[in-house]
């Protein structure tokens, strides 16, 4: 497995309530097409009937003739769900133009031009959609369609919109549980193969590509450490390792000076600095990020976890420093962590002690404005032994000679 794969893990819910949502749009679409035709048809019988009764000057005695109403009655018996089909008017008697009873009779006034009700549900719980249209005089034609099979749609829309959803959302969080948790096991791993130098047996393999490459990267940098630290105790003729330890130090975090994008910047890692202690720096497009620090444990395993964490850092996109710096603090066990930096234009100057008076340093350099970062920086480290490491960043000017 590799982050790819579980990126694409972590989409397929997405991509399958997306698929829902589609399904539900149209199916939704084609519900009102269908109500549309229902509304037409009712329409369509109601204006028909409308329309001859208007031109006869007696509808009720017309219409209910025998032969006209049984050819009424066999017409409408092809009309798909026509439930109900009557003349009505105040005072009058209803005609049913149907051969089957009225359920129910809507009264009320004839309106001014013909119109379709929405749907409603009669005594029985039935959904029904009516077409009124007017015949004068206070007479009109009423045309009932049986709406039972779009409600029954309008229900079968909402069961599947709500079983998709909630489908879509199981599967987001059973799936995230489960990467989740094979992450999180993977990087506990990471950390305990760091703090016990690869030790320890692992009882099978890393499953994440890109995990076990830096365990495998972790791996190779410490032990690189640990033999350059016992050929430099053997050197020393004592075996001490705090010696062997700054010495390694002085080579892999050794005075930085740097221009880049218009930003000057200088870090200086002082001989009080924890065996732990680090800096990296990451050039951007528009100016230089940097981050110093100090790892947790034994001197030894502190400094082999803080080449470790810097040489990450120096091979991580510069885009992503920040959010890599923080996903890599547990893993290398980390202890502080400082970030900053400066973009070209953006004026001012920054400056960062891993330790000491922050208050301090900012005064002495607001008081002697104009320095560079490497004159400051060498300014700071006299002035601040016990700072561990002191960065100094501005842009680029001009240097003061004193």
């Amino acid at each position: 497995m590799s982050v790819r794969t579980i990126i694409l893990l972590l989409a397929l819910p997405l991509f399958l309530l997306l698929a829902a949502i589609n399904s539900v749009l149209l199916y939704r679409e084609d519900t009102a097409d269908m109500e549309a035709g229902l509304r037409e048809e009712a329409l369509a019988a109601a204006v028909t009937v409308a329309e001859f009764a208007k031109a006869s000057p007696n509808p009720y005695a017309d219409l209910a003739e025998p032969r006209r109403l049984a050819t009424l009655h066999n017409v409408n018996r092809e009309i798909t769900g026509l439930d109900a089909l009557y003349l009505t008017g105040p005072g009058r008697q209803t005609l049913n133009l149907l051969s089957r009873p009225i359920a129910l009779v809507r009264e009320g006034r004839a309106p001014a031009q013909a119109d379709v009700l929405g749907t409603w549900e009669d005594a029985k719980g039935r959904h029904l959609i009516t077409a009124l249209a007017p015949v004068g005089r206070g007479t009109m034609v009423v045309a009932d369609i049986d709406a039972e099979p779009l409600a029954r749609r309008f229900f079968h829309l909402k069961r599947m919109s709500l079983a998709l959803v909630a489908g879509a959302a199981v599967l987001a969080m059973l799936i995230g549980l489960i990467v989740a948790r094979r992450v999180i096991g993977e990087l506990r791993r990471t950390r305990t193969i760091i703090e016990t130098h690869g030790d320890r047996q692992q009882d099978a393999p890393l499953g994440i590509r890109e995990v076990r490459d830096l365990a495998d990267a972790v791996h190779l940098i410490d032990a690189s450490v640990a033999s350059e630290l016992r050929r430099l105790g053997r050197r020393g003729g004592e075996g001490d390792p705090a010696i062997g330890i700054a010495a390694a130090r002085a080579r892999h975090f050794p005075d930085l000076s740097m221009d880049h994008a218009g930003v000057a910047l200088a870090i200086r890692l002082l001989p009080s600095g924890p065996a732990g202690s680090f800096y990296v720096c990451k050039a951007q497009d528009d100016g230089l990020l940097f981050a110093v620090g100090e790892m947790a444990g034994d001197p030894a395993a502190a400094f082999a976890s803080a080449v470790a964490f810097a040489s990450y850092l120096s091979s991580s996109p510069a885009d992503k420093f920040t959010e890599c710096v923080a996903s890599a603090k547990q893993v290398f066990n980390a202890k502080t962590v400082h970030v900053s930096g400066l973009h070209a234009g953006a004026g001012g100057l920054v400056t960062l002690g891993l330790y000491g008076n922050s208050q301090a340093m900012r005064d002495y350099v607001e008081r002697n404005p104009g320095l560079d970062p490497e004159t400051l920086t060498t300014d700071l480290a006299a002035l601040f032994p016990d700072a561990g490491i002191i960065a100094t960043a501005s842009e680029r000017v001009a240097a003061v000679t004193r």
